[in-house]
C-alpha cells in the first residue's frame, strides 16, 4: 500500500489511541489548567532515589510558596565554555571547548536562517531550495498528499497527557507524577535519560539530577511558549531553576549544568526565531540545503538536546557524531512533517541536499544504519564506550513509538512496500559521518571497518490480531531472545514494536487490522516500555535488548518505510506548525520568560 486510498479522515495520533476513554487534552490547544493535578508539577522525584541529597531539596522547596529565581543565563554559560574552559579541570577542557565550538556553529546558521526568513540576506553555508522529486514511490506518495490526503490535516498532535489507567498505574508503581505524565516528556526525560546509565545503578540521585538538566530540552520545545499561560511558564522555569541549584553539587554535575545550560541559547534562539515567523506559510516542498557537513553536525547536534550527558559520550568526533545520530533517527519519522512546517534543521534533507527520490533516500537511509551500526561490537552489541551515546539514540526510537505525538504507524502503512526496497542494500556495514559522506555530503562507501555478523535465534511467539489468533518464531538477536526469556523485557514491547509490524509485511494481516491492533494497544504498550525499564532497573540486559529491538527495526527497512510514509504530511503549512504558542500573550518578537 505505497499511498492512501481511502477518503476517510484521520483524527491525530493522541485522539485515535484515546477513542474508548476521555480525550487526551493537548497541551497548549486545549488542556484545562488543572488536568490532571498539576500536570506541570516537577517538586518531585521518584521512588528509587528517596532519601536521597536530590529528593531532600526537592522536598524542601515543596514547602516553600515562593523562591527567588537562580541565575538561568546560557549566552553567559557559554562564555565562560568559550573562555575558560580549563577552569573546573583539565578532564573537562576538551569537552568545554567542543561544546562551545559546536554551539558557535549552531548559532551562526541560525543567524543565517533568520536572515534569510526576513529576507535580509543570502548565506553561503545554508540556503533553501525545492525539493528534487522523481518519478518513484516517494513521488507517488507526494502526489497523494498533493491531492489533498487526510484533508489537508496532519495527525501528527500536539504534546498531549496519556489518560490510561495502565500508565496510571506505572506513575504511581514507581513515584512519577506531575510533568512526566505527558509521554512525551515522560518518555523523553524519565526513560532516556536513565537508558544512559551515566551514573549505572538505577538508583544513584546524580543520573536523577541529569535527567532535570535534560528536562530544559522539553520544557524550551514544548513548553514554554505553549498558550497555557506565561506565569504558569514562568512558575515551571522557576521550580527547574531550584531543582538545579542543589547545594554542594560535585563538579561533573556543574560541568553537565553548564553544558546543558549552554545548549539554551541554540533553544532560546531557535524558539524565539520561529514564533517571529510562525506565520508564515510553508508549500511543503522546500528544503533547508547545507554546504558544509561538520557545521550541520554541530548543529544537529544541538538541536537533539542531549547536553547533559555529553560528558558521558566518547570524545572527539564519534561523540559529536553520536550527539547528531538521535536527532537523526528522530528525522526519518518526522520528514513529511517537517516539510509541512518548514523545519530549518532536517536531516535526512541535509544529506541528500534536498533530493526526495527514492534512490536518494534510500542512499541516505543506508548510511544512517550504517552510522547506528558504528556504535556496536562487531556482533552487535553496544560497544561500553559508545553506550551513552548509542542509548540516547535507542530512547530516541523508543519515544517515537510512545509518546503520543508521532503517527508512525500511519506512516509505515502508506510505506510498507519500501521495505524491500531498503533490505536489498547492505544495511550491516559500518562507518562514521566522514566515513559516509565527503564534505560536501557526496555519499562514499567506509573504507577499513567492520561489517557486522549478528548473531539471532528463534523467538517465538503469538498474539491475537483481528479475532485470529498468530502463532510461530521470528529470528531475532541473542540479546533480545535472552531478555525476553529472562523477563526482562516483556513480549507484549516485541510483539507491538517488531512481530505485529512484520505480519502486516509479510502479508499475514491486513490493513486495517493492523492499524486497529496499533491503536487499541499503544497506551498499553507506552505503560509496559516504562515498567519493564523501571523494574530492570535500567540495567545492562535490558538496555542490550531494547538496542536489539531498535536496530531489528532499522534493519528490517521499518524506519525507511516510515520515512517514506511520512511524506504524506508534505502538504502546505506554517512554519514550526507543529509547535503550540500564546498568540494572545506574546508579543511579536517575544522575550524568553528567563530574561
Amino acid at each position: 500500500m505505497s499511498v492512501e486510498r481511502t477518503t476517510q479522515l484521520w483524527p491525530e495520533v493522541v485522539e485515535r489511541v484515546h477513542r474508548d476513554g476521555p480525550a487526551a487534552p493537548a497541551i497548549g490547544v486545549n488542556g484545562p489548567d488543572g488536568t490532571p493535578a498539576n500536570p506541570f508539577d516537577l517538586l518531585w522525584t521518584r521512588k528509587a532515589i528517596a532519601g536521597s541529597p536530590l529528593a531532600e531539596h526537592v522536598a524542601a522547596a515543596g514547602t516553600r510558596p515562593e523562591y527567588g529565581t537562580s541565575l538561568y543565563d546560557p549566552v553567559a554559560a557559554w562564555r565562560v565554555l568559550q573562555q575558560y574552559p580549563g577552569a573546573f579541570g583539565t578532564e573537562f577542557e576538551q569537552r568545554n571547548r567542543a561544546c562551545a565550538e559546536m554551539t558557535e556553529h549552531a548559532c551562526a546558521l541560525l543567524g543565517d536562517i533568520s536572515a534569510a526568513r526576513s529576507g535580509l540576506g543570502d548565506s553561503r553555508r545554508i540556503w533553501q531550495a525545492p525539493v528534487e522529486i522523481g518519478d518513484d514511490s516517494a513521488g507517488a506518495i507526494l502526489a497523494s498528499a498533493r491531492s489533498g490526503a487526510n484533508g489537508g490535516r496532519t495527525t501528527k498532535s500536539h504534546p498531549g497527557l496519556c489518560t490510561s489507567p495502565a500508565w496510571a498505574e506505572v506513575m504511581e508503581e514507581f513515584g512519577l507524577a506531575g510533568i512526566a505524565s505527558l509521554p512525551t516528556v515522560g518518555l523523553g526525560a524519565w526513560l532516556m535519560s536513565l537508558l544512559t546509565n551515566d551514573f549505572p545503578g538505577g538508583d544513584d540521585w546524580r543520573q536523577d539530577y541529569v535527567i532535570f538538566l535534560a528536562y530544559a530540552f522539553y520544557f524550551e520545545y514544548n513548553l514554554d511558549s505553549a498558550s497555557f499561560g506565561q506565569q504558569r511558564a514562568e512558575r515551571v522555569l522557576q521550580d527547574l531553576n531550584h531543582m538545579w541549584d542543589v547545594p554542594g553539587l560535585p563538579v561533573d554535575l556543574v560541568v553537565r549544568r553548564l553544558h546543558m545550560l549552554t545548549s539554551m541559547a541554540f533553544f532560546d534562539t531557535k524558539r524565539k526565531d520561529e514564533a517571529a515567523v510562525r506565520d508564515n506559510p510553508t508549500d511543503g516542498l522546500t528544503a533547508w540545503v547545507h554546504r558544509d557537513r561538520d557545521w550541520w553536525r554541530d548543529f544537529k547536534a544541538l538541536d537533539s538536546g542531549g547536553w547533559a550527558h555529553y560528558l558521558s559520550f566518547h570524545p572527539g568526533v564519534a561523540g559529536r557524531d553520536d550527539m547528531m545520530l538521535c536527532g537523526l533517527t528522530n528525522d526519518w519519522v518526522d520528514l513529511g512533517p517537517d516539510l509541512r512546517n518548514g523545519e530549518c534543521n532536517q536531516s535526512v534533507l541535509a544529506m541528500t541536499r534536498g533530493s526526495v527520490t527514492t534512490s536518494a533516500l534510500l542512499e541516505c537511509y543506508e548510511r544512517s544504519v550504517w552510522m547506528l551500526n558504528s556504535q556496536l561490537t562487531p556482533d552487535g552489541r553496544v560497544r561500553p564506550e559508545r553506550f551513552t551515546g548509542c542509548m540516547t539514540t535507542i530512547g530516541t526510537c523508543m519515544w517515537e513509538m510512545s509518546n503520543h505525538r508521532h503517527d508512525i504507524w500511519r506512516y509505515y502503512v502508506i510505506g510498507i512496500d519500501s521495505c524491500a526496497e531498503a533490505t536489498e542494500r547492505d544495511l550491516y556495514r559500518s562507518g562514521l559521518l566522514a566515513d559516509c559522506y565527503a564534505e560536501d555530503f557526496t555519499p562514499r562507501l567506509p573504507v577499513g571497518t567492520e561489517s557486522l555478523a549478528v548473531s539471532r535465534r528463534p523467538l517465538p511467539y503469538e498474539v491475537l490480531v483481528g479475532g485470529e489468533w498468530h502463532r510461530g518464531e521470528v529470528a531475532l538477536s541473542v540479546p533480545l531472545c535472552d531478555a525476553v526469556e529472562a523477563g526482562v523485557l516483556a513480549m507484549s514491547v516485541v510483539l507491538y514494536s517488531y512481530v505485529v509490524p512484520k505480519l502486516l509485511r509479510d502479508g499475514e494481516i491486513t490493513v486495517p487490522a493492523f492499524l486497529s491492533y496499533v491503536d487499541s494497544e499503544y497506551c498499553g504498550n507506552f505503560a509496559e516500555v516504562m515498567r519493564s525499564a523501571y523494574a530492570s532497573g535500567f540495567d545492562d540486559p535490558y538496555c542490550q535488548a531494547v538496542a536489539s529491538l531498535v536496530l531489528e527495526q532499522w534493519w528490517s527497512g521499518m524506519y525507511f518505510a516510515i520515512g517514506l510514509g511520512s511524506l504524506i504530511e508534505a502538504q502546505p503549512g506554517a512554519i514550526a506548525g507543529d509547535r503550540a504558542y500564546d498568540t494572545a500573550a506574546e508579543p511579536a518578537h517575544p522575550t524568553p520568560s528567563y530574561r
